[in-house]
């Protein structure tokens, strides 16, 4: 099945914006695609499983609880430990998908 990524979900001013793709693809894993407005933010949290992050357009900043950070550009690729506490801060607007294995 062929999706446009990019069309999935809609930028709402100071809103954040998700849907889920497992369904649609058949999958058992968790699948996701987010848009944030510039400076929405989901703040610490952590996961049973790993993650996968990809950036499809935008600046995604994520914050670990040990204080590093990561920023993430289009098409680049992050993964999260299960367990590893980490929060999320658009700097610009952005889409990504998270992938939970």
């Amino acid at each position: 099945m062929k999706l446009e990524l990019l069309d999935l979900v809609k930028y709402h001013e100071h809103q954040i914006a998700s849907r889920s793709l497992s369904k649609k693809l058949d999958l058992k894993e968790q699948l996701m695609i987010y848009a944030f407005d510039q400076g929405e933010s989901i703040s610490q949290e952590s996961s049973t499983q790993t993650k996968l992050l990809e950036v499809l357009e935008g600046k995604l900043e994520v914050d670990f609880a040990d204080g590093t950070k990561e920023t993430l550009q289009a098409l680049e690729l992050l993964t999260i430990p299960a367990t590893k506490k980490h929060g999320l801060l658009a700097l610009e607007p952005c889409k990504f998908i998270q992938l939970e294995l």
